[in-house]
C-alpha cells in the first residue's frame, strides 16, 4: 500500500501549495510525517479552525497557495469564517478530517454512526456543507487521493471554496 499521506503531501505540491494552515487531529495524523517533514511547505499551527480559515484566506490573497487542514467537528465551529470565504468566493480547497467515517452506516436520514462511541447519532458534516452550498470530495483510498487535483481545479473554475473530506489512512478510531 501506498503512503496515503505523502500522495496527498504531493498533489499539494503539484497545485501549488506553500502553506498548510493546520489545526492538528487524530483523523489526519497519517499526514502529518510528511507534510512537516517536506522542506517545501511551511506549516502554521493554529488555536481554531475559524483561525485556520482567517489564515489561509490572507495567504491568499497575498498571493500564496495555502489550504487547511482541520477535522469535520471543528469545521462546524468555524461556520462564520467558511460563510465568509465561500461568499467572498476565494478558491480554496479545504482539507477536513472526516472522523470516524467508516464506522458510519449511510440511511435515507443521512449518515448514522454505527460504533460504540456514538451509537445511533446522525453525522451532520455533509449536510453542513450543502448548506454553505461548498462542492466536496471523499478520499476513502490512495486512489481517491487524485480527487484533491481536481478540488483544486473546480475551485479554480467555479472562483470559491472547496472541500476535500479525508478519512483515515491508519486505522484511527474515534474515542480510543
Amino acid at each position: 500500500m501506498a503512503d496515503r499521506g505523502q500522495m496527498i503531501v504531493d498533489q499539494l505540491k503539484r497545485y501549488g501549495v506553500e502553506y498548510i494552515v493546520w489545526l492538528p487531529d487524530s483523523e489526519t495524523n497519517f499526514i502529518n510525517a510528511p507534510m512537516e517533514c517536506d522542506p517545501a511547505l511551511n506549516i502554521i499551527k493554529c488555536c481554531s479552525e475559524g483561525e485556520a480559515l482567517a489564515i489561509v484566506a490572507g495567504l491568499h490573497m497575498g498571493g500564496k497557495g495555502a489550504v487547511v487542514l482541520i477535522e469535520n467537528n471543528g469545521l462546524f465551529d468555524a461556520g462564520n469564517a467558511l460563510r465568509w470565504i465561500a461568499d467572498s468566493r476565494f478558491p480554496l480547497v479545504l482539507l477536513v478530517g472526516y472522523i470516524s467515517y467508516r464506522y458510519m452506516t449511510e440511511t435515507p436520514e443521512g449518515r448514522i454512526w454505527s460504533d460504540d462511541y456514538w451509537p445511533g447519532v446522525r453525522d451532520l458534516t455533509e449536510p453542513f456543507i450543502k448548506a454553505f452550498d461548498i462542492p466536496y470530495h471523499l478520499i476513502d483510498s490512495d486512489e481517491d487521493t487524485k480527487l484533491i487535483g481536481e478540488a483544486f481545479e473546480e475551485a479554480r473554475s467555479r472562483s470559491g471554496p472547496v472541500i476535500a473530506l479525508l478519512t483515515s489512512a491508519d486505522g484511527y478510531v474515534a474515542g480510543t
